[in-house]
């Protein structure tokens, strides 16, 4: 009697194993079909983009890379995200400036009090630890210095801005050297007298 009660046993297991196997092969094509989006991964990953979802944004653009959904394109999406998210982070950073507001990446210009206010960035003028300028930043500081010569009687107050954390200690004497360059540029290049290379 202990023999057959133990064969019941397993054949119900057995039916039930089944059933559950069953089961998870009938849905596992289902939930295969249903993780596509409709408009394709592509714009899916542009609607999340743009809703400001960069991180879901990411995953989508990954997933239509791995499809073949405009390769290129969600490449480029991608590189962007992050290029953004590192410049937030940057942002964050900064010693009391929001950046969004500057004319250029190299400085800012606004007036107070009938004085006009420049701020001029340290890490995007310079190469790091030197007074080479970096690409692009004679081409800003002489649209900079085409400013001071259009107002000829406005009294400007030029500062450094240091993008780096309050944690780092700059050099005093490249401070100075940086200053010199930047404050000889502009002074030439405002009233004209650049040398000719």
């Amino acid at each position: 009697m202990n023999g057959s009660l133990h064969r019941k046993a397993n054949s119900a297991e057995r039916t039930a194993v089944r059933c559950s196997l069953l089961a998870v092969l009938c849905s596992l094509p289902l939930m295969l079909w249903a993780a596509a989006p409709a408009g394709g991964y592509f714009n899916s990953g542009v609607d999340l983009y743009k809703a400001g979802r960069n991180s879901d944004a990411v995953d989508a653009f990954e997933q239509a890379i791995r499809h073949k959904d405009r390769t290129p394109e969600a490449q480029d999406y991608i590189d962007r995200i992050r290029k953004e998210t590192v410049e937030r982070i940057r942002n964050k950073a900064l010693t009391g400036i929001n950046k969004a507001n500057w004319q250029s990446k190299y400085y800012f210009m606004n007036e107070v009090d009938h004085r006009i206010r420049v701020g001029v960035s340290v890490q995007e003028v310079f190469e790091r630890d030197c007074v080479n300028f970096r690409p692009g930043a004679v081409d800003a500081l002489s649209q900079l210095a085409a400013a001071f010569a259009k107002a000829e009687m406005a009294q400007f107050d030029v500062e450094f801005i240091n993008e780096l954390s309050a944690e780092t200690t700059p050099d005093p004497t490249l401070i100075a050297q940086q200053e010199n360059a930047v404050f000889s540029y502009l002074s030439l290049a405002s009233r004209g007298i650049l040398p000719k290379f």
